[in-house]
């Protein structure tokens, strides 16, 4: 990082002994339980509560920041302050699922970071990874999609490039989160199995796979308790079973009572003076003991202290933010994200020039950066859909028309657009949906207008009479939550999809009507015709997760309903071709293989093509499964003609389900179904393999490093944390060794630990050793497990990790 520096205070101090996750003693340990002895009982409780909107209070006594937090998910809130500075808005949640790429989602989120990180804030407030479980949930436009396996990959990736800088990314809102209406009291109701499998899948996919430093607590109950005051939620799945070694911050005023939030696991109380108020009394009375107390103080020390607030930390600069660079990256993630669901008569793309285009609807002049709420960003700068294709081809080309409002039963503008359609040689409407239409449910937002999926009735009517009038139509509908267009659908020839994809969508979606941009955006959620082919709305049938499967794909394939477009659909202006697919026929349960299909360009242009892997895994009555399971997708481009060998390495966690009788993850015996294909309903091979029963084994990865100093300087000494994941199917029996090298050269080792990691479980272990900074300027980082023995583990080719780090010079420069 070649940027200015200052010192937040250093103190070599002590640490926490958490029963399943460090080794005792270490320096971190050590550090943390040296601040927490020296802290008075009200100076950890200043720990523990806000100081302002998005912050919590500083200890300058013993040199110990606060938190600065700020929303949101796709960009820089300023919700403290609300000035419009500079800043990036990149994609929604639904936008970036919608690009099903992995490596675009990294670089918006170390975009994001950077500029969380050009305002001195210290934490973002995202990604979100609700499940978007109906769209007229007022939040959708926040959510990666209904598929827990592609929003956990997609989330994981952002929160991986927030936290390359020195910002702490927040995974929200654990869990579920979903319809507005009534969010604080909404009662859900879902088994242990469904919180585990479904529900949770993409949360500890963050949790264990990015390294997340910090979860917030959803509004709703769960089974009878608030998310931030569940020893279910917080204490034996998070902490326990998958965990989670960090801290755990409410929502704004998302606790209800102060003894059992924090005994359940809330580290942090945001948004109300719950904690403020009621912890001294309740500390002083010993209703709670000073067990509970520190076990909090230290989730939020060991966050600081890892992510580098307590020593030598970096300054942000504001110069850092709304770069060129961080522009085109918005740029490049609202491409990727659009998706092209209809093309009759290749009416796409447009050509430049000879061409007169009627532009109507009430979208065209529409920044449509984001639902209402915590999620809305304020960049200084945005494009338009008009503004896009008056840049391609001259505002003299095309003739603008509103024709309808957003959501009004008015057609007093019918005329005046039908006129302009008659006169055109190309109609393009501009529809969808905008922040009056649904948001978070506070103040002036809500869920979907209207309460249904379709698209507004004048919309539709509009377009359907816009199509008699010149049939050359094309449609661009813009929302969070998916908009059915199943009265309007057949009058439109071309049809684009953009999930609010922020200040670039514009200049976007006109590169992908003139051919500039070919799009290989799929959908990250299904289409449904009607209303009546998802779950039932009314929040006593939709608070039932497992009884409603979570709604989407999975809702749909087990009642036999076609949606309009499938989850995974979508075009291209090209086309594909998918042969020898490759896989074994038969392996034992929970080994580790590889599956390989070749991908073809079968047109003449240059494109993308999301190749998308299924599996569907043995149903019964006593362990049900859905139809088919997303787990695995790759994002590659193919020029006209070029093939590709696209491959997917499996392990025992891809096909994990949590048995309750066991309480463990299993992987089951039985035949399994693997498909291949551009779309779930679009799988073009498929072929039958046999999990055999036999030995079980564990399979240890490293995900994520951490030091202590995170930014050390020349000469000091560091300390190695790996975050070791089982993805195996057998508990950890032997002992193991830990390495951590810079470049290439092992500096520190744990040797023989006997740390259990459970099937399904991160440990977070400390070096042994430390090593003395010396190597100046940006390095390498890398660790590695091991068993003695090799067929200890069902694999050894994944035991590594590196990443890139940095020693500064002692006297930093100030630049």
């Amino acid at each position: 990082m070649n940027k200015t520096r200052i010192k937040h205070g250093c103190l070599q101090m002590a640490c926490l002994c958490l029963p399943i996750n460090l080794l005792a003693q270490s320096p971190l340990d050590k550090r943390i339980d040296q601040l927490v002895s020296a802290m008075s009982p009200q100076e950890k409780i200043d720990q523990l509560r806000n100081s302002s909107f998005g912050g919590t209070p500083d200890n300058v006594r013993l040199g110990i920041p606060g938190f600065f937090m700020d929303d949101g998910p796709h960009g820089v809130r300023f919700a403290s302050d609300k000035e419009k500075r500079p800043m990036t808005a990149f994609p929604t949640g639904m936008g970036m699922a919608a690009t099903w790429d992995e490596a675009i989602a990294t670089k918006v989120g170390e975009g994001m970071g950077l500029e969380f990180w050009a305002y001195n804030r210290n934490q973002q407030l995202g990604p979100c990874i609700d499940i978007a479980r109906d769209p007229r949930g007022g939040r959708t436009a926040e959510s990666s999609g209904e598929d827990p396996y592609l929003s956990g990959h997609i989330a994981k990736s952002v929160a991986i490039g927030i936290q390359k800088n020195p910002v702490i990314a927040t995974v929200k809102h654990y869990m579920g989160e979903s319809k507005q209406l009534n969010r604080h009291g909404m009662k859900v109701e879902a088994t242990d199995r469904w919180l585990m499998d479904f529900a949770g899948y993409n949360f500890r996919t963050v949790v264990q796979d990015a390294g997340v430093l910090s979860i917030m607590g959803a509004y709703n109950l769960i089974n009878g308790n608030k998310c931030c005051e569940s020893l279910l939620m917080l204490q034996t799945i998070l902490r326990n079973r998958w965990g989670f070694p960090f801290y755990v911050v409410s929502d704004w005023d998302a606790i209800w009572n102060s003894k059992k939030a924090i005994e359940a696991g809330t580290d942090v109380c945001m948004g109300s003076n719950k904690y403020e108020k009621d912890l001294p009394g309740l500390v002083a009375s010993g209703e709670i003991t000073t067990q509970v107390l520190d076990k909090a103080v230290k989730n939020v020390l060991r966050t600081k202290i890892l992510n580098g607030l307590l020593d030598y930390y970096p300054q942000g600069n504001a110069s850092y933010a709304a770069s060129p660079e961080n522009k085109a990256v918005s740029k490049l993630a609202a491409q990727k994200s659009l998706i092209l669901l209809k093309n009759q008569a290749n009416i796409l793309p447009l050509k430049k020039s000879g061409i007169r285009i009627a532009l109507i609807g009430p979208n065209a002049k529409g920044e449509n950066l984001n639902c209402f709420g915590s999620s809305e960003t304020f960049p200084k700068e945005s494009s338009s859909i008009m503004e896009g294709l008056v840049a391609k081809i001259g505002a003299e080309n095309i003739q603008f028309v509103e024709g309808c409002k957003i959501n009004t039963n008015s057609t007093e503008g019918f005329a005046e657009a039908i006129a302009a359609a008659k006169a055109a040689d190309i109609v393009i409407f501009a529809g969808g949906l905008d922040a009056t239409q649904e948001g978070e449910g506070y103040d002036s937002g809500h869920d979907r207008t209207g309460n249904s999926i379709a698209l507004p009735e004048t919309q539709q009517q509009l377009i359907n009479e816009l199509a008699v009038a010149n049939p050359n139509l094309i449609a661009v509908i813009q929302s969070g939550g998916v908009c059915g267009l199943n009265k309007c659908l057949a009058g439109i020839k071309g049809l684009i999809y953009s999930f609010y994809a922020a200040q670039e969508a514009g200049n976007a979606i006109a590169d992908v009507i003139f051919g500039d941009y070919n799009p290989a955006g799929r959908m990250p959620v299904s289409m449904p015709k009607q209303d009546s082919d998802l779950p039932s709305w009314d929040e006593n049938s939709f608070r039932m997760f497992t009884k409603n499967l979570d709604g989407g794909n999975r809702w749909l394939s087990e009642n036999n309903i076609t949606p309009e477009f499938a989850f995974g659909f979508g075009l291209s202006y090209t086309s594909f071709s998918y042969k020898n697919f490759s896989i074994p026929q038969k392996l034992t349960a929970g080994q580790n293989f590889t599956a390989s299909v070749e991908v073809t360009n079968t047109g003449s242009t240059a494109g993308e093509e999301v190749v998308q892997l299924y599996i569907g895994a043995p149903s019964s009555k006593t362990l049900w499964m859905p139809k088919k399971q997303l787990r695995g997708f790759k994002r590659i481009a193919l020029n006209p003609g070029e093939t590709k060998t696209v491959t997917f390495e499996f392990c025992a966690d891809h096909f994990y389900h949590w048995d309750e009788a066991t309480a463990s993850y299993q992987v089951q015996p039985g035949n399994y179904t693997f498909s291949v294909g551009g779309s779930s309903d679009n799988l073009p091979l498929s072929q039958q393999v046999l999990f055999e029963k036999g030995v079980q084994k564990p399979d240890l990865r490293i995900t994520q490093i951490y030091t202590m100093p995170r930014y050390p300087k020349e000469g000091e000494r560091v300390s190695f944390y790996a975050l070791v994941k089982n993805q195996g199917n057998a508990a950890v029996s032997e002992k193991y060794d830990l390495s951590f090298a810079v470049d290439g050269k092992v500096v520190a080792q744990t040797t023989k630990t006997g740390i259990n990691i459970a099937p399904g479980q991160v440990q977070l272990i400390a070096s042994k050793g430390e090593w003395k900074a010396m190597n100046i300027g940006k390095i390498c980082l890398s660790g590695n497990v091991s068993f003695k023995s090799a067929d200890t583990e069902w694999n050894t080719k994944n035991n590594g990790f590196a990443r890139d780090f940095e020693v500064f010079k002692t006297t930093p420069n100030q630049k």
